[in-house]
Formats: structure tokens, sequence, C-alpha cells
């Protein structure tokens, strides 16, 4: 499959209803995340941040793994921890605002929670995009929304769209 005819089928699109799209798996080709959430396509770095943002649009999840899925076409990626990463957030009216590493922004809601399980006697802070997909937030990102937290006993918080989001 070549990528610049991949881009320019998605770009057809009007629409991404990838939970309705099963194609079948095209065999040879994949896509890889690395933990810092750059994309790979067979190997090569995807540059072009537009690409980028399209093809994570295009992510499904189904049976413990990931896709990039068009109506034709279904390809395998391989995540090593998360398909975002969080470079940035800022305080916008009664909401945090996180920004992803494609250059888009996520109110942090009920729907889209921050969880910070332990992952190898570490915080891992991650933040819900939609269904199955999370974006992890940078050390940098999580060490400075730990000094803008509240507090309330030994357990720190962050407040937005009036909900309480614990990071301990």
């Amino acid at each position: 499959m070549d990528l610049s005819k991949l881009e320019e089928n998605i770009l057809s699109l009007e629409d991404y209803p990838v939970e309705k799209w099963n194609p079948k798996l095209c065999e040879g080709v994949e896509f890889e995340i690395n933990s810092d959430a750059e994309w790979f396509y067979n190997g090569s770095k995807i540059e072009r941040i537009k690409m980028v943002q399209l093809f994570s649009k295009l992510i499904k999840y189904e049976k413990g793994k990931y896709f990039v899925v068009t109506p034709s076409e279904k390809i395998l990626v391989k995540v090593k921890k998360e398909i975002f990463l969080i470079t940035d957030y800022k305080f916008e009216e009664n909401f945090i605002m996180f920004k992803t590493n494609t250059d888009e922004w996520i109110k942090l809601t009920k729907n889209n929670p921050l969880s910070v399980p332990m992952v190898d006697n570490q915080p891992y802070p991650k933040i819900k995009l939609k269904d199955n997909v999370w974006g992890l937030l940078s050390r940098n990102v999580f060490y400075k929304l730990i000094s803008d937290a509240n507090q309330d006993g030994n357990r720190l918080y962050l407040e937005s769209d009036n909900n309480y989001f614990y990071l301990n």
C-alpha cells in the first residue's frame, strides 16, 4: 500500500465512522507509534503533522489491538505506550484544555477523564481522548500540573468542568 494513495483515499472522505468499517487486514504493512508518540509507516517516520493528524482520526481498537481503518483498508498499528502525547495545557473558563502532539486540544471532562495509574512504581498520567485511545502526559506537563493542583489533605486534584480529577 502506497502512503500517498492511502492519504488520497482518506482525504476523499467526509466523515470517519471507523466503528462501522470492517475491511480486510492489509498484510505486510504496519504503522508503529513509539514511546514519544511519533508515527512510523513501514519503518519510516511520518514527518508531516497533517498526515499524522489524519491517521490518528482513523484509529480503531478491536480485540486488544489498534488499527488504522478506512472503508477499504485496515492496517495494524503497534503502539509502544499511547497513541498521543500531551505536550501542553491551559486553563480556559472552567475547563483545563490539553494539547496533543498533533496540535489538537481536548477538554478535561467526565467523558475525557484524567487517570494516573502506577506503572512500574511510577505515575503514568494519561487523559482519555475517545474509547480506548489515550494521551500520555509528558513528564514536564505532569510536573506543571502538580504545581497548579489543589490540595485536599494529602491528595492533589484538578478541577475542570465542575469535576475533580485526582493526581494521586
